[in-house]
């Protein structure tokens, strides 16, 4: 149990990394897209910009050296912040700034937040370019630090000049009490209450001064700044680098969301890996398209050599090998007749049938191979003898069996000798029950595909059916995808007819050297 469950995850994660692989030009279109849209987002938002002032404020005491209690304690975090928001501060900046912008523009634009027990506040000014930004931070904090400066001294003063009052009092009746002093009698009554009074008045005299002494040598700074805003970063928003990574990530996101979704629809095969992977066979060779020889020449024919001693290896002698043709061309593929060409031409006897072949293809197939004079719709090559071409006289209806496989090409492939393989080409588009008919006669199926135009949903159909029927798929041969300008360009590069004309003259020539000298 624990085996199974191991491998239906190892094939589930084998699965998203196979679609995110073949999708990467999904994921890679929308991430870029994603880029795109932060980008012109950054170009169409409004920008603002913030700047910081950091300040540290004095506290206001007759005693700053006491050790009794910290500084920071005589302070309150939600007074001082209400106080740096109020109307007034906001007055003050507004005219430090020339009255460029209200005090209720002001207050909608900065942000006041305190920290180590309200002793350090942060000033934040937002505004649409750096300089303005820079300059209402400063002023708003310059225009907090003179207010709290300017209220403590006012309530000092008060405080000072109700004291003065007090000792001014005091004074006069102290002058009073030391008259007693002076015309009473050291023994009397009123001298010893003139004492007392005298000593009373001294004594609060004495607490008086002091206490406006203490108040007048009091410290009224509001703060000082301890950063100013142009030697602090400033702030963007919204952010280059954060908008942009957002929009990246969003478009990753989006794109692998994407790749899932749309890799049920994106049918066509890509590479020699896809197609193995949707037929559950090998793909024994991937040649180059472009090279349309018939015989193949060059690294196409090395190829098929190559594919030929790999079938040669599971294929008997005197069975039949369907080719199914699914690279969507109008003529038959030439790889399709090339793999019977190189297999005939490893001396092997072969019969090759195309019952979808039209007259133009044959007769370019007999100028391309040689083809003798036609017996009973088979014509032998005089270049490879032992291949033979057959072709049908009888054409399929509604009378016969199937409208390709005719009662003379199930003939042909019955009659096939014990030491001949007979190669049967039906293209993926020909009608299911002809297709269903070549499985049931032959004994193997090779599939010739094409990169970009051989779609998932024909070889799944193939596979089915062919595993249906225990007709065994040997693999596939792969042609390299065209540019899409000439995917539509048909036909096989068959021999020009100058060259054609050529080859018939030496060989009629070799056939006849008396004919020829004369």
């Amino acid at each position: 149990m624990d085996e199974d469950q191991g491998s239906t995850t190892t094939l589930g994660f084998e699965q998203y990394v196979f679609v995110l692989k073949r999708q990467w030009r999904v994921i890679l279109a929308a991430t870029v897209l994603g880029g795109i849209a932060a980008a012109g987002y950054l170009v169409v938002a409004q920008q603002t910009v913030t700047a910081t002032t950091t300040i540290n404020l004095n506290v206001i005491t007759t005693e700053p050296f006491s050790a009794q209690k910290a500084a920071s304690g005589l302070l309150d975090d939600a007074t001082e912040t209400a106080i740096a928001r109020s109307h007034v501060v906001a007055s003050r900046a507004s005219d430090l700034l020339d009255g460029d912008l209200s005090p209720s523009e002001i207050r909608a634009a900065s942000t006041v937040t305190t920290s180590s027990g309200a002793a350090v506040v942060t000033v934040d000014f937002d505004a649409d370019s750096s300089a303005e930004a820079i300059k209402g931070a400063d002023a708003v904090a310059s225009a907090y630090l003179s207010f709290r400066s300017d209220q403590a001294q006012e309530r000092i003063t008060v405080m000072v000049t109700n004291l003065t009052e007090r000792i001014d009092a005091l004074n006069t009746t102290l002058g009073e009490a030391n008259q007693a002093l002076v015309s009473a009698e050291v023994t009397s009554a009123a001298y010893a209450q003139a004492t007392t009074q005298r000593q009373q008045i001294l004594t609060e005299l004495d607490g008086l001064l002091s206490q406006r002494n203490g108040l007048q040598s009091v410290d009224t700074t509001g703060g000082i700044v301890l950063s100013a805003a142009e030697d602090n970063e400033l702030g963007f928003a919204p952010g280059r680098t954060v908008t942009l990574l957002t929009g990246i990530a969003a478009g990753l996101v989006l794109g692998l969301i994407a790749a899932f979704v749309w890799n049920p629809f994106d049918r066509r095969l890509r590479n020699a890996k896809e197609m193995s992977r949707a037929l559950r066979a090998p793909v024994f060779a991937t040649v180059d398209a472009r090279r349309e020889d018939v015989p193949a020449r060059g690294a196409a024919a090395d190829s098929l050599r190559v594919t030929r001693e790999r079938l040669l290896v599971d294929i008997y002698l005197g069975t039949t090998v369907l080719v199914i043709d699914a690279t969507h061309r109008t003529e038959t593929s030439p790889t399709a007749v090339n793999l019977a060409v190189v297999t005939a031409q490893a001396g092997h006897d072969v019969q090759f049938i195309v019952p979808e072949g039209t007259d133009e293809f044959h007769e370019h197939l007999r100028a391309a191979l040689a083809l003798e004079e036609e017996e009973a719709g088979t014509a032998t090559s005089a270049t490879i003898p032992s291949l033979r071409v057959f072709s049908a006289t009888d054409e399929g209806d509604e009378y016969q069996g199937d409208l390709l496989l005719t009662d003379q090409t199930y003939a042909a492939i019955e009659n096939a000798g014990s030491d001949e393989i007979t190669f049967l080409v039906l293209s993926s588009a020909a009608h299911p029950a002809s297709i269903l008919a070549g499985l049931r006669v032959a004994q193997s199926v090779v599939v010739v595909t094409r990169e970009r135009d051989t779609t998932t949903s024909e070889i799944r159909w193939i596979r089915e059916e062919a595993d249906g029927i225990d007709t065994r798929i040997l693999g596939a041969i792969a042609e390299r995808g065209l540019p899409r300008a000439q995917r539509k360009e048909s036909g096989i590069a068959w021999p020009f007819p100058a060259r054609s004309e050529r080859a018939a003259t030496l060989r009629h020539e070799a056939r006849n050297p008396v004919a020829a000298d004369s």
